[in-house]
């Protein structure tokens, strides 16, 4: 797994359309986590785009050396031990498998829509030739090899996402369509899609200049630029807000375009937006360096009331309408916004021995569907979690 990891996320790196972090694979890949992670270098939303299968643990942020920032809060080893001791929620969750249409060890399923009807995963072998699978109800369909490394899923089973060489798709109706670049810029990165169609990335250009860009799934050739040049855009709201960044500053703008910052926690430098459902968004800030890398910590807004807060978890994967927190360690774990938790159950049918390693990449806005996948065997398997109340 080491060498297909560093393989997969040295060529995507490659052809990234925004500046290369520097990525600490092996933190990354001991970690076992599978999921697109969104970071920013420098101030500008750098996108890792793994199609759901790499996360990034830690980064080298060029703008951290000799910045004060507040100490780190203390990170339990494992989430359990940093949740309310309050009863458990009374919600019961199920695993089970995703079905592969097609072969490949490393199967992955990165997101679900709001619903929880529609999954979106990658199947191969890790070596940039996985393919984009769409699971309606539980049934698989492969989009056409023209579409790589999606990013988003929504509640009308629209697709979207970003191939290697810049170039934005999306999938409706069967039908794979490209989106169109705007003119002085010669790649974008795809970030997420709403239930209106609106589509959320980022264009970029010679000297890395770049800007947040709106498409819509009815016209992929027509395109609204956000905010001023500098800007970027990580995720869009069913109400059309979108978040992302302006220079260093996280940001957020209006359905009608109308752009203000997020605050940033106390005494850090700065922050970035990762993605957002309903009044909820959740992001990063650079912590302390440890072995030459900048340790990320977790943060979330409520993008109603403009509350940031930090999170006292190894890492956050996703985030629900609801404002449930999906937190996709190797035993994923879900905590709800007054602190009560559950942890995801494996599969009835493995040993606890032999549990493998589990992470979670989505969560539906009820937080009751959650995708993931687990490890074991030296292969990936994807599963989705149903629960109920």
């Amino acid at each position: 797994m080491s060498t297909l990891d560093d393989q997969r996320i040295a060529a995507l790196l490659r052809a990234a359309p925004v500046p290369e972090p520097r990525v600490d694979v092996g933190r990354a890949v001991r970690d076992g986590r599978r999921r697109r992670r969104r970071r920013r270098v420098g101030g500008i939303a750098a996108v890792t785009v793994l199609g759901g299968l790499g996360v990034v643990g830690a980064v080298q942020l060029s703008g951290a050396a000799g910045r004060p920032v507040p100490d780190t809060p203390v990170l339990a080893a494992s989430p359990s031990g940093t949740v309310s001791t309050a009863p458990a929620s009374p919600v019961t969750c199920e695993a089970s498998w995703l079905p592969q249409p097609i072969g490949g060890p490393v199967a992955v399923a990165s997101g679900v829509d709001p619903t929880g009807r529609y999954v979106v995963g990658e199947i191969g072998t890790g070596q940039e030739d996985g393919r984009v699978v769409l699971w309606t109800d539980g049934q698989a369909d492969v989009l056409p090899a023209g579409a790589r490394h999606a990013a988003a899923v929504n509640a009308g089973g629209v697709v979207v996402g970003t191939n290697g060489d810049g170039t934005g798709w999306l999938y409706r109706d069967g039908k794979l369509r490209f989106l169109a670049t705007p003119p002085g810029y010669h790649a974008v990165l795809i970030n997420a899609v709403n239930g209106r169609g609106d589509i959320a990335g980022t264009a970029s250009g010679a000297g890395d200049s770049h800007h947040a860009v709106l498409w819509s799934a009815d016209r992929p050739q027509e395109y609204r630029l956000v905010g001023q040049p500098g800007s970027t855009a990580t995720g869009i709201t069913e109400d059309g807000t979108v978040v992302g960044a302006t220079g260093q500053l996280p940001y957020r703008w209006t359905p009608q375009g109308t752009g203000a910052p997020l605050a940033v926690p106390d005494g850090y430098p700065r922050a970035s937006v990762e993605s957002a459902r309903g009044e909820w968004a959740i992001g990063t800030v650079p912590g302390v360096r440890q072995g030459g890398a900048v340790q990320m910590l977790p943060v979330r807004w409520n993008l109603t009331t403009g509350a940031v807060s930090l999170l006292p978890f190894p890492g956050a994967t996703g985030i629900a309408g609801n404002g449930d927190l999906l937190v996709g360690d190797g035993a994923p774990l879900v905590v709800a916004p007054d602190g009560t938790s559950r942890r995801l159950p494996g599969r009835p049918e493995v040993r606890a021995t032999e549990a493998g390693t589990y992470t979670a990449n989505g969560i539906s806005d009820d937080g009751l569907t959650l995708v993931g996948a687990v490890y074991e065997n030296q292969v990936h398997r994807p599963l989705v979690w149903r629960c109920r109340r």
